[in-house]
């Protein structure tokens, strides 16, 4: 009888030193990994990483090969609803790029943090950069391109998705896209004084 494999995956973040082919493989396959998320470039700067399309061919062989899902983690230097100009147009940049290189190694989605309007009087303005800077990304998304998974991040000041119900303004704000997808860690909501109870765990 055939094993029905099950649509939760396990995976981890992995290393991308030596190669995402190679190491990041390599360390997905020791710990037995389903799916993987790698950062395609530094997470720390705006800085883009040298193409080579070798690399990325291998990679998506080999997580084929491996029935890997691979998945990116965009720079945490994004921003969307920054009141800083220059802070908001590297946040577009480097989320238009991110799914690109999502395209480039096969991703199925790309991890950006939901960001904060850091300022009280900016939050109204923030929702309303978001989706005049976001939708024309979303927009040129094809069928085959990874989904943008927006995560939410807890301690920011003016934080846009302090509690569960603020999820529901990100799809206001991005509403007509089928690219969208949010990706939640209950450990960023524990200090949101958010009761669980077991029954509902």
């Amino acid at each position: 009888m055939a094993t029905v494999k099950s649509p939760i995956r396990i995976g981890a973040h992995v290393p991308t030193s030596g190669g995402m082919a190679t190491r990041s493989i390599e360390y997905a396959l020791t710990i037995k990994a389903e799916a993987i998320q790698v950062f395609a470039s530094s997470p720390r700067t705006w800085a883009t990483s040298t193409p080579n399309p070798a690399m990325d061919e291998a990679f998506k062989i080999k997580t084929a090969e491996h029935d890997i899902k691979p998945y990116v983690h965009a720079s945490f230097l994004i921003n969307l609803g920054s009141p800083t100009q220059s802070t908001y147009e590297n946040s577009l940049s480097a989320t238009a790029y991110s799914l690109k290189r999502g395209r480039e190694i096969g991703a199925h989605g790309v991890v950006v943090h939901t960001g904060s309007a850091v300022e009280e009087s900016h939050v109204k303005q923030a929702w309303k950069q978001i989706h005049e800077g976001v939708m024309p990304i979303l927009n040129n998304l094809k069928d085959d391109d990874p989904w943008l998974l927006l995560e939410p991040t807890a301690g920011q000041g003016q934080s846009l998705v302090k509690k569960l119900d603020d999820l529901t303004k990100y799809f206001e704000a991005l509403s007509g896209t089928q690219k969208l997808e949010f990706v939640l860690i209950l450990a960023m909501f524990l200090p949101l004084d958010m009761t669980l109870k077991s029954q509902e765990v």
